[in-house]
Parts: structure tokens; sequence; C-alpha cells
């Protein structure tokens, strides 16, 4: 904000500003910089384990996707995320929230889907003490991301994480189940325990292009043990015969969802036809 940076040091949060030429290459929420304390002059910035374009945010260490039954999930929209987070290294993992609203099969269509792929937690704000007792020992220690749709409670789970920090709560539109956004920028927290946090903008604030299909296959970990049954070594799990591809027999065995499974062979294949496309 008007070239001000914040930084967390060991003596609290101190206000600086940066070089020239890191200005221009740009500071992302995140950064483990050099500074002169002194001068309050931000002189480096070290490698980065990995950024985000939207938000713009870097090393990060978790993501927390917030998801609810209302407004609906978007399945491929989370299983896009999942994809990026986990070829960045970033380890994901599904919250359901509004557990008072929920019903038993919305759970079980949730773990059928993702129970091999990511930690999955419940929660709900009506009940601060469990809220904090499933998400702290998480969020521990770690640099996490908290998104998801809006609507969804991620900025009320944040007031339950943190109290005395002052956030505007959205509401649900009735008409049309969608919920107003009221995360327009990141901002990052520091919890009691070590943990900081930082709440970013809804879904659609993320960047979702670009994805090779080879990036698609490698990041669908319930595939895994299932690979070393398949003939050959390139097998993508869907050209291919049902005898002689390790995925496809366990789609069949319902050891694989299936719907997982076919949101996997769409993002392949748009994938495989945007790559062919860069070459006609």
């Amino acid at each position: 904000m008007g070239g001000d940076f914040w930084l967390s040091t060991p003596n609290g949060v101190v206000v600086t500003k940066a070089r020239k030429k890191l200005k221009e290459d740009k500071i992302l929420i995140g950064d483990f910089v050099e500074v002169d304390l002194e001068n309050k002059v931000i002189e480096k910035v070290y490698p980065r384990n990995n950024s985000l374009i939207r938000p713009e945010v870097a090393n990060v260490e978790q993501v927390l996707i917030i998801i609810a039954p209302i407004p609906k999930p978007d399945f491929t929209l989370i299983d896009k995320l999942l994809i990026k987070f986990l070829s960045l290294g970033i380890i994901p993992v599904l919250v359901i929230n509004k557990m008072d609203l929920t019903e038993k099969q919305f759970i079980i269509d949730i773990e059928s889907q993702y129970k091999p792929v990511c930690k999955i937690l419940k929660t709900s704000v009506l009940d601060i003490e469990q809220t904090n007792k499933v998400l702290l020992p998480v969020l521990k220690d770690k640099f996490s991301v908290l998104t998801g749709q809006s609507a969804v409670g991620k900025t009320s789970i944040l007031k339950t994480l943190l109290p005395n920090v002052n956030m505007e709560i959205g509401d649900l539109s009735l008409k049309t189940a969608r919920g107003k956004n009221t995360t327009r920028h990141s901002e990052i927290f520091l919890l009691n325990n070590g943990g900081l946090l930082a709440d970013t903008p809804g879904f659609n604030a993320f960047e979702l292009d670009d994805y090779s299909p080879q990036l698609i296959l490698d990041n669908c970990p319930e595939f895994a043990e299932f690979n070393t049954k398949c003939k050959f070594n390139n097998c993508s799990h869907i050209a291919e015969n049902i005898s002689i591809c390790g995925v496809k027999q366990a789609v069949r065995d319902k050891l694989i969802n299936k719907d997982r499974y076919d949101r996997y062979c769409d993002l392949y294949n748009q994938a495989k036809e945007k790559e062919s496309k860069k070459y006609e």
C-alpha cells in the first residue's frame, strides 16, 4: 500500500520500503526477505518454493479449500485447484463447513471422491470450540491459504480462528444460491499457535489455465497404486482398452470414484485438444 511493506520479524511487525529494482520485480505476500532494519528497507527477496499469480502469494505450505452443501460445490473447479496445488507441492485440505446444515449423503459423496486425494475436515462455526479443535492443529506452524467459493463460510471461519480481527461477513443470494464475495484482496494473519493464514478472493480469482495433459495425469493421487497394473508405462487411462489399463479396472471395481475419473477424462481431453492447437 503506497509502496509500504509490512514485515513480520522477531521484534514484531515492521513497516518498510523496498529497493526500486525489487519493487519492479514485485514482492509477494509470503516472501522471505532480507531487510536493513536500521533504514527499514528491503534489500533482497529469497528464492520462492512456489507462487500463485491469482492471488499473488508465495511460499504457501498448505491450502484449506472450504466447501459447503450450499452453495453447491463446483467439483470440476475443485479438481483443477487440487491439480494446481499438488503440482506446486502445496498440501491440500478439504474442509466441509456448515456441518449443522449438511446431510449425511453429502458427506458420503465428498469422502468417496476426495478421501484418497487429501485430508477432509468437518466444521461448523456454530460450534466455535469444535471448529478451533479441528482446524488449529492443522494450521500450527504452517503458512496456509484459506479459499473457497463465496458464501461457504470462509470469513466466518476466520472470525472463529481470529475473534479479535474485524472482518465483513457476506450473505447468500437466495435467488441464485451464489454468495457475495466479501474478500476483495489477500490478507495474512498470525495465529497464536505460530501458524500464518492468508485469506484470499474466491475460486474465480485463481489461476486455472494452462494445464498440460501430463500435469493432470501426474496429479491424480488415487491413480498411483493402480498405474503399475497398466500394460504400458505411458498409459493415459482414457483411450486404452480396460483389459490393459489398471486405472480403468479400478474404476470398474469401484476402487476409484467414477465421477472423479470422468472429470479427469474431460480435463485431460480438453488439455490435449488445447495442446494440439498450438501446433496447427
